[in-house]
């Protein structure tokens, strides 16, 4: 079965891995049906505009091995060089935190039995999330970096 996906205003057919099929994206099929075909070439554009462009990606297994990483350097596109595990780097792992902690206090109050209360749940704490909350997060980076580096690495450095 195909279905039509749409990246950057484009259209693509995609076939769907039906559940219970033991196939995932590994690094051959991230390269061969996801990397060359939609997100090299974009990058390429990218890379015309600026010189200076790097791809962010995550460090999941088929972004980062090294079949991966032969291929992207012979297409020319750099990639932002991310820690290995980097989560405390990221300000909305730290939003999730706050979502999870919220939610458990109301769980002793409200009892959730099903999926759809958990969507309400999730939507409901998402939208008291402030920006001022946001920006709190944003502004402990830089000592978080801090911490980092003074620990030659790792991570789970809170600010």
């Amino acid at each position: 079965m195909k279905t039509t996906q749409s990246w950057r205003s484009k259209k693509y057919k995609v076939r769907r891995i039906k559940r219970g099929e033991v196939r995932g994206v590994d690094s051959w099929r991230y390269v061969t049906a996801l990397a060359r075909t939609l997100i090299w070439p974009t990058c390429h554009e990218r890379l015309a505009e600026n010189k200076e462009f790097l791809l962010m990606e995550d460090n999941a297994p088929a972004h980062d091995s090294d079949f991966t990483n032969f291929e992207r350097m012979k297409e020319g596109i750099a990639k932002v060089d991310w820690p290995p595990n980097s989560p405390d780097f990221n300000p909305i792992e730290h939003l999730w935190e706050l979502m999870k902690s919220r939610i458990q206090t109301r769980r002793g109050r409200e009892r959730v039995t099903n999926l759809g209360q958990m969507k309400v749940m999730l939507k409901a704490e998402w939208e008291r999330i402030t920006v001022e909350e946001i920006n709190k997060e944003i502004a402990k980076l830089p000592i978080i970096m801090l911490k980092c580096i003074e620990k030659h690495g790792g991570n789970k450095f809170h600010a």
